[in-house]
């Protein structure tokens, strides 16, 4: 049986090994829209510089016994690693038995660890999807990308965030009521911006969160992972600024007006030599799916599925391989396949 994944972030990462290492008997394949692995844990590349812009580091409860197993074997792969150094006026939600993690190879390492081994095609955007009525294919689904190419899986799961579902062409299948439910997800949009430097003053944290209109937080990159590249700095704005400037100025003039307030918060940096801007549509999950189901059922034979943090209660990378575990067991009911945990047998 194949399955196509759309979606190379946390979950699908996720739920793309779980399924390599629990139901060898399905034939993976993974379809990323962007260049690279990670979603919204992208690490960005330009020449030799390289840079966390979506999520900086990895947060683990001591109470969280379910992501614990994730945290082990990260840790002994050397994926990730303790954060060192000074976070500076830290949400207070941090405060407590909690510990911050960080990838020295940036943050998408994470998403790649756990897609080792699995088919993946970068660059590739579901555009629709076509239920095949012959007599040979029923129960097949026929996948078309926004090259004009076509492939058919006989199961595809979506671990993309919520609102991209609706720009794809079901083929009628999403019931009115489910495409009601997920118009009503909202996420919070982001503005980020990387900024390297030949050289920079030294200072006495990594990460720095500001009480500030448009600068939100600041990381030393270079520091947090100790690449020793040239010092290169992360600036996230704030969401009310990224909320007022969405689709209203180009993520270019967003840049400049965030290079301006950072000189203002810091008039000691030099000038510096790269400026990279992005945005974030999707930045965080604000209002999940109604009742936070886990997962919804787009069409039942063949089976289409939705997932991811989404439909979970909250948004962090705990909940993504949540998701991720409830996506596979609902792929395993349908194939009769049993329902192994991949903690259980991956990652002891």
């Amino acid at each position: 049986m194949s399955v196509l994944i759309v979606g190379a972030g946390f979950t699908g990462s996720v739920l793309s090994k779980t399924l390599r290492v629990t139901a060898p008997e399905l034939t993976l394949t993974v379809w990323e829209k962007s260049r690279g692995a990670g979603g919204r844990q992208a690490t960005k590349r330009d020449g030799e510089h390289s840079c966390d812009i979506g999520a900086q580091y990895l947060t683990h409860w001591q109470s969280d016994e379910f992501f614990q197993p994730y945290i082990n074997v990260l840790k002994s792969t050397n994926v990730i690693h303790e954060l060192k150094g000074n976070i500076i006026n830290a949400p207070s939600k941090y405060e407590g038995n909690c510990v911050h993690y960080v990838a020295h190879k940036g943050m998408n390492s994470t998403s790649k660890y756990f897609l080792s081994g699995t088919n993946v095609f970068y660059g590739t955007r579901v555009t629709s999807l076509k239920m095949l009525n012959d007599q040979s294919n029923t129960s097949q689904i026929e996948v078309k990308n926004s090259e004009g190419r076509s492939a058919k899986f006989d199961a595809v799961v979506f671990t993309i965030p919520a609102p991209q579902l609706l720009e794809i062409d079901m083929d009628g299948k999403m019931a009115p009521e489910t495409r009601e439910d997920i118009s009503k997800v909202q996420f919070t949009p982001r503005f980020s911006l990387m900024v390297v430097f030949d050289e920079a003053p030294e200072y006495d944290w990594v990460m720095k969160y500001h009480a500030d209109d448009v600068v939100r937080f600041t990381v030393w990159d270079n520091v947090k992972r100790s690449h020793g590249l040239d010092p290169t700095l992360l600036i996230h704005c704030s969401a009310l600024y990224a909320v007022k400037n969405t689709d209203v100025k180009t993520k270019e003039e967003v840049g400049q007006e965030m290079l301006v307030r950072l000189k203002e918060l810091f008039p000691e940096l030099p000038v510096p030599k790269k400026v990279i801007p992005h945005f974030w549509r999707y930045g965080q999950v604000y209002k999940p799916y109604p009742g936070s189901p886990g997962l919804v059922t787009i069409n039942e034979r063949p089976l289409i599925l939705a997932g991811g943090d989404s439909f979970m209660e909250t948004s962090n990378l705990s909940m993504c391989a949540k998701a991720a575990e409830i996506l596979g067991d609902s792929l395993k009911d349908r194939f009769n396949i049993p329902k192994i945990p991949l903690r259980e047998v991956h990652l002891k």
